[in-house]
């Protein structure tokens, strides 16, 4: 009795000891420098998380928009951590390399990227290192409710944030990001995440 409670302290004692180790990880990792210039690079962790579910002000009003408008078809709308971590970091890259695309430079997309911090895509969301079911982005609009407009006169955004197929419907887990950066040549950049879980 006396080992088997030693076995189980010393192996929570390293699963601690690893969960800090990786809570201490810096997000991001420097390159070495490339004909390009040097390049962040991002590395998402499902056990680091900057702010999780604690939007600032742009991002909630972009969520409290797209929960209160009336041809929202989802039946409820939830905040999920790695969602809200890698749309952060989604608009924030953006920002700091100054381009806007689904497709980051080194060729990931949005499904890659929530995969790779930790959330399980079904199975049958596109597999390929740039798909996109889950992702709608928006450059220049300096208030989320421009921004939201925006997506609102674009049909394919449209449908996809207001849930207007089945498919996006069941998709009731999101995360929020946006980012400014008065150097970049959209200054604001803002990502809707939603998804399911497999």
């Amino acid at each position: 009795m006396w080992r088997s409670e030693s076995i189980v302290k010393r192996r929570r004692a390293a699963l601690l000891a690893v969960t800090i180790v990786a809570a201490a990880v810096v997000t991001r990792l420097a390159t070495p420098a490339t004909a390009q210039g040097d390049l962040d690079k991002f590395v998402y962790l499902p056990l680091v998380a900057k702010q999780g579910c604690q939007p600032n002000a742009n991002e909630a009003r972009i969520a409290g928009l797209m929960r209160s408008d009336p041809q929202q078809q989802r039946p409820s709308l939830t905040c999920h951590p790695i969602l809200a971590q890698v749309a952060r970091e989604r608009a924030e890259d953006m920002a700091a390399r100054q381009y806007f695309s689904h497709i980051n430079p080194d060729g990931y997309g949005p499904n890659c990227l929530v995969i790779m911090a930790g959330y399980p895509l079904p199975s049958w969301y596109a597999s390929c290192p740039e798909g996109n079911n889950i992702e709608s982005i928006a450059g220049g609009y300096s208030t989320p409710d421009l921004a939201w407009q925006g997506w609102m006169n674009s049909s394919p955004h449209r449908t996809h944030l207001l849930g207007l197929q089945p498919f996006f419907a069941e998709q009731v887990e999101y995360g929020i990001g946006y980012a400014y950066d008065a150097a970049s040549p959209y200054q604001h950049y803002w990502v809707v995440i939603t998804a399911r879980q497999e």
